[in-house]
């Protein structure tokens, strides 16, 4: 699927202060660049806390708030920190790439 880069910029930017992400026990997530850089720095015990049998926070927030389906659903089934990291790492390189950051 080809993404403009309007839409790119769209995806790669701040979120509205009461759509961050409140990470538990963690940091206040505005972008995607902020999401991967705290996946890096999570310990499994706060990623458990949002991804499990019953939920991925993670994978809702980026959908619902960010707008990006494809990642979204790239990591919903996702229950391991480092693949979650790497699909975010990745989406971001294609998005700097397309809004030629």
């Amino acid at each position: 699927m080809k993404i403009s880069k309007e839409l790119a910029e769209k995806f790669l930017s701040d979120v509205p202060e009461p759509n961050c992400f409140w990470v538990n026990n963690g940091p206040i997530i505005r972008n995607l660049d902020d999401l991967a850089t705290a996946f890096e720095y999570m310990d499994d015990a706060t990623y458990s806390y949002h991804v499990n049998k019953e939920k991925n926070d993670f994978s809702n927030w980026i959908k619902d708030i960010i707008g990006d389906e494809l990642l979204a659903k790239e990591i919903s089934k996702s229950r391991n920190k480092d693949f979650s990291l790497k699909k975010v790492e990745e989406r971001v390189l294609l998005l700097k790439k397309v809004a030629k950051r």
